[in-house]
């Protein structure tokens, strides 16, 4: 069963520009996403993704690149 938070991320995250996939994985509490480097950052990445539940739900951590 997926997670509508989850979804929800995921879509925030490829509505972005230089964002080609993104998939949350409720149970692992983990995201991939692929995106160019050279018009996306880790940063605003992190900034959708916490602003998209309420700040304390998802939180952004062991970012690889």
């Amino acid at each position: 069963m997926r997670c509508w938070l989850c979804k929800t991320i995921e879509q925030e995250l490829t509505d972005l520009e230089g964002v080609e996939k993104a998939t949350v994985d409720f149970d692992k509490k983990t995201a991939t996403v692929v995106f160019d480097k050279t018009v996306q950052n880790p940063e605003k990445l992190t900034k959708v993704v916490q602003e998209t539940g309420d700040g304390k739900t998802y939180k952004v951590s062991n970012m690889k690149s």
